[in-house]
């Protein structure tokens, strides 16, 4: 073989090498989870005509408004989850879910998140102050989902009714799997709470 052609081999085989080491790397895959709670399965109630509903997107605590899946340790540490996260931040993602289940509650003859295209009456504003797997010292974590509601006039932003839908969810085992449907169990918890709460006044 002649030395040019050794030169050109040389660099390609170095070449192929990296590009075929990626199928062996031991790096965990970054996992994505999508939040899909049990349908709220009451019967909806009959609307109130002209009684339409904005939702606007929760405020979060500290450590809960990124896609991070939030874990509270012993001691008052936040940690989150590594290799998993929301497929959404929690903020966005549980403003689409209550929109959802307002839809199907059927209170309003219009409900919408912020920026859509309709004029509404009232207001909901949310604060997410728990969305997070809490530690003890053993065993599985449980799941604590807490949303501060506030249901207002969009006229003069007075308050008509104010409110806390909570659940909290021990997961089965201390694995990703299951502390997903936990976290999905609680948040369709709080949320059916929520639904039954907020209605025009």
């Amino acid at each position: 073989m002649t030395q040019p052609a050794r030169t050109l081999i040389l660099p390609l085989l170095v070449a192929l090498s990296g590009c075929f080491s990626g199928l062996n790397d031991k790096t965990p895959v970054q996992q994505r989870y999508v939040l899909q709670p049990a349908a709220t399965t009451a019967a909806p109630a009959p609307g109130v005509p002209g009684a339409a509903l904005q939702v606007l997107r929760p405020t979060a605590a500290p450590g809960l408004a990124g896609d991070g899946i939030a874990v509270l340790r012993p001691g008052a540490r936040l940690d989150f989850y590594s290799n998993a996260r929301w497929a959404a931040d929690a903020p966005a993602a549980l403003q689409a879910l209550i929109v959802e289940q307002l839809r199907v509650a059927g209170r309003f003859s219009t409900v919408e998140a912020e920026g859509g295209p309709f004029a509404t009456q009232y207001l909901l504003s949310l604060d997410l102050t728990h969305f997070e797997a809490r530690y003890g010292q053993d065993g599985p974590p449980t799941i604590e989902v807490e949303l501060v509601a506030n249901l207002g006039l969009r006229s003069d932003r007075s308050v008509l009714q104010s409110f806390t839908a909570r659940s909290s969810v021990r997961a089965d085992a201390d694995r990703m799997q299951s502390v997903i449907a936990a976290f999905e169990q609680a948040t369709g918890d709080a949320l059916t709470q929520l639904t039954a709460a907020v209605a025009p006044p």
